[in-house]
């Protein structure tokens, strides 16, 4: 028979138990915390083995030569090594236990992105986001007769996330709208960086500033050209990604990709109008749809100019042939005031409409660049569209609009941080006692939108305007990566508008807004 000592032995049945534990529960944090008592149980026993064998060797002396080692001793070794043997199996069954768990145990995330719930192994995942968005309007007195305001803009919270890796989906309502309660609600299969299926409701893909966040613009609101995109419609959209450098496209649900080298959107929609939006789940009563499509490029992205990779080309476009029977025209405002300039209901015969009847189509080349703390954007759009209604004369009349917008848009981040299509990110969020103070953007752009004069055989050109020019100046206050505050000064001229064949007046507003987005 082998020779044994109690501290050898003991050193053994320590490794032999206790490591795998260690083991397990560095793997398995969550899962160590039920299995405590049974580990507990073990280790009690362990110490219990240990005593005992110090208590053979009181008796024996386990140094001797094996043949005089008492014959009594030897059944009780061996039943403590089996005892030892029967724990570390224990011990393995506990393992697989822990594992088995470990599997089924979701994993819970908090921080600075939002809160996140996602399955072990990753392959179905929820994300709660929100966002609230608190803005103040102050117009100049001019005698325009326009209101000072508080306005609650947005407070949306939301789930957005993925199950089986591929099939994507949001649902986003705002509680702060009474007509569009719910502006996205879609699912999206993004199997293949190629081609992906978003079906639901959503941005179609035409203006460039429409198709930025809602809570990564600029300003407070967008510029005249996305005032002639639709706002959200129901429809089918096919979209995908390629890379012509030889790098691998990334794979982007949602109804914009700024992440790849090139993308593409091929969407059918019910038809939305000019700053339309389907809300309230509203039922398409006509069998034309709208079809968009839009192709968008960053061409010196990996090809190691860096200052050029922010540089992103595209146009996009729509066609549809609404009938009267569905589409109504709605008023379209100034960008920060929202104030309406171009009025439909104005008409130059009392109770009669105007409806958009026939082909109407939209062209919409676009373009930004961002290039370390420099970000630009550029967007011009044709919007041509068939109008149904009467004349002065009281006489039904048809004629074909073609409204013109275009903006330019240009910001510096002056703390240091990269500009972005998205939000900024803060190197150092807002902590004065610290002396942090968070980023600063600084922003200014121009935008001009022409309406066809021949709309105004309908329309009363002393209520509503020909041509609306705006320049606006802001700055955005990050606080850090979930809080700003914004504030814009913007001013407004017009063509028309007033009474006689006079000029709108010059509208001032100086705004403000608090947002809070995670």
């Amino acid at each position: 028979m082998k020779v044994f000592k109690p501290t050898v032995l003991s050193s053994a049945i320590f490794f032999a138990l206790v490591a795998p534990n260690i083991h397990a529960a560095n793997h398995h944090a969550v899962a160590q915390n039920a299995s405590t008592t049974k580990t507990e149980a073990l280790e009690r026993r362990l110490r219990e083995l240990e005593s005992r064998l110090e208590k053979l060797d009181a008796v024996t002396n386990l140094q001797q030569p094996v043949g005089n080692t008492p014959a009594q001793t030897v059944p009780e070794i061996k039943k403590l090594s089996n005892d030892v043997h029967l724990l570390q199996r224990k011990f393995e069954v506990q393992e697989e236990v822990v594992d088995a768990n470990a599997k089924k145990t979701p994993i819970i995330e908090a921080g600075e992105g939002g809160f996140k719930i996602s399955s072990a192994d990753k392959k179905h995942q929820v994300r709660i986001r929100g966002a609230v968005q608190a803005d103040n309007r102050t117009y100049a007195a001019d005698g325009s007769g326009l209101t000072d305001s508080f306005d609650l803009k947005q407070a949306r919270i939301w789930l957005e996330g993925s199950v089986y890796n591929d099939l994507y989906f949001k649902i986003m309502p705002d509680f702060a709208s009474n007509s569009n309660i719910l502006p996205d609600a879609y699912l999206d299969y993004a199997y293949h960086p190629a081609a992906s299926l978003l079906v639901g409701k959503f941005k179609p893909a035409l203006s460039l500033e429409r198709l930025q966040g809602d809570s990564d613009g600029t300003f407070l609101e967008r510029a005249f050209p996305a005032y002639l995109a639709s706002n959200r419609d129901v429809g089918v959209q096919l979209h995908g990604a390629f890379d012509l450098t030889g790098h691998t496209a990334e794979k982007v649900a949602g109804p914009i990709d700024t992440k790849n080298q090139l993308t593409y959107q091929l969407g059918i929609f019910n038809g939305a109008g000019d700053d339309g939006s389907a809300n309230n789940n509203a039922k398409d009563t006509d069998d034309n749809k709208e079809f968009v499509g839009r192709v968008f490029a960053h061409p010196f992205q990996h090809t190691g100019y860096s200052w050029l990779e922010g540089l992103g080309l595209g146009v996009a476009g729509s066609y549809a042939k609404p009938t009267s029977a569905n589409q109504a025209l709605k008023a379209l405002q100034t960008p920060i005031g929202r104030n309406n300039y171009l009025d439909y209901t104005k008409t130059l015969t009392a109770g009669s409409a105007v409806f958009a009847n026939g082909g109407s189509y939209r062209i919409y080349p676009q373009a930004y660049w961002y290039s370390g703390s420099f970000g630009a954007m550029a967007e011009y759009v044709v919007s041509s569209q068939n109008l149904s209604g009467t004349n002065k004369s009281g006489a039904a009349a048809n004629i074909k609009q073609n409204n013109t917008a275009w903006q330019v848009l240009g910001s510096y981040v002056v703390t240091g941080e990269d500009n972005s299509f998205g939000a900024i990110k803060p190197i150092r969020a807002f902590s004065p006692l610290d002396g942090k103070w968070g980023a600063l953007q600084l922003a200014a752009r121009y935008s001009q939108l022409d309406v066809d004069n021949d709309t105004f055989v309908f329309i009363d050109p002393n209520k509503s305007a020909t041509q609306a020019r705006a320049w606006t100046v802001g700055a955005n206050w990050y606080l850090n990566n979930n809080a700003l505050i914004r504030a814009d000064y913007e001013q407004v001229s017009f063509d028309g508008g007033a009474a006689k064949g006079g000029d709108r007046p010059t509208e001032q507003v100086f705004a403000t807004r608090f947002q809070l987005s995670f």
